[in-house]
C-alpha cells in the first residue's frame, strides 16, 4: 500500500504497533549530513524506540558540516542483529563514494533487506537505490536530485517535491529537514497518531520559517537558480556514480 504524502490517517490506522522495542540502524558514513540522522534520531528517541548510529568503524564521523560525531557500532557487529528500521542519511559530495562502496551498499542490502522498514532521506536514496531496495518502488529524495534517481529504471520518482514517500516497506524523504517530518510518520505507523503527536509535542516542532521558500515550487526562480548552480558538481558526481551503478546492472 502506498501513502503518498502519508496523508490519509485512515489508511495509516490500519498499521498496528509491535509490543518489542524497535531498533533504528542509523547508517553513517563519511560526509554525511547532520540534520538528516540526528533530527530522525532525535524524534525516534523521545518517541521511546531505540536509535543506532553504525558505520563501518567507530572512528569519528566528519559530517557535510564539518561536525564529527561518534558511531557507536559497526557494521559488522550489528550485521547479525535485528533491526526494525535501517535509516540512511544524505550526504553531501560524499555521497556519491558511498553509493560505490560495496561494504555499505553491501550493508544496506542485507540489513535493510530483512529489516521492517527500510529507506533514506535526501540523497541517502541513492545508496538505498545503489542496494537494489527500491526497486520497483515509489521514492522521493533531495528535490536538485529528482532527475537523477529516474536514472534508475525500476524507481518511480514521486511527483512534486513530497516531504515523505511511504511504499509498501520502504520509505524515502526529501531533503534534510524532512528527516524529522519522516521519522514522526514512522512512529505513527508503529506506535499511532497520539504517541507521534506525543514525541512532536515533546520536542516542539512546530515549524513556522521566515519565509516559505523550502522547495522550487515555494522559492523564487532565482532562488532555486542560485541553489542549483552552487550545486553543479555535486550533482555531476552523483549523476556518474548512479550512471557506473545503473551500467553495472547491466
Amino acid at each position: 500500500m502506498f501513502y503518498p504524502w502519508a496523508r490519509n490517517r485512515n489508511l495509516r490506522a490500519a498499521a498496528s504497533p509491535s509490543s518489542d522495542t524497535l531498533r533504528v540502524g542509523m547508517v553513517l558514513y563519511q560526509g554525511s549530513t547532520l540534520l538528516d540522522f540526528a533530527g530522525a534520531t532525535q524524534v525516534f528517541a523521545f518517541a521511546g524506540l531505540t536509535p543506532v548510529w553504525a558505520a563501518k568503524t567507530t572512528a569519528p564521523i566528519t559530517t557535510s558540516e564539518g561536525v564529527q560525531v561518534v558511531p557507536g557500532r559497526t557494521f559488522d557487529s550489528l550485521a547479525d542483529e535485528a533491526i526494525e528500521v535501517l535509516f540512511v542519511p544524505g550526504g553531501g559530495s560524499k555521497v556519491a563514494e558511498a553509493m560505490l562502496d560495496p561494504v555499505m551498499v553491501g550493508f544496506v542490502r542485507a540489513v535493510g533487506g530483512r529489516a521492517r522498514w527500510a529507506g533514506s532521506v535526501c540523497t541517502g536514496a541513492f545508496i538505498v537505490a545503489a542496494a537494489g531496495l527500491l526497486d520497483g518502488f515509489e521514492a522521493s529524495t533531495y528535490w536538485s536530485q529528482r532527475e537523477n534517481l529516474a536514472l534508475f529504471p525500476k524507481i518511480k520518482v514521486a511527483a512534486g517535491y513530497p516531504r515523505w514517500v511511504i511504499h509498501g516497506n520502504r520509505f524515502s524523504g526529501g531533503g534534510i529537514s524532512s528527516s524529522i517530518d519522516l521519522a514522526l510518520e514512522l512512529v505513527s505507523l508503529r506506535s499511532g497518531a497520539t504517541q507521534s503527536m506525543t514525541t512532536q509535542l515533546s520536542i516542539q516542532y512546530a515549524p513556522d520559517p521566515p519565509y516559505q521558500s523550502g522547495d522550487p515550487s515555494q522559492a523564487p526562480p532565482e532562488v532555486t537558480k542560485s541553489v542549483r548552480e552552487g550545486q553543479a558538481s555535486f550533482t555531476a558526481d552523483i549523476r556518474q556514480a548512479t550512471e557506473i551503478v545503473v551500467s553495472g546492472r547491466g
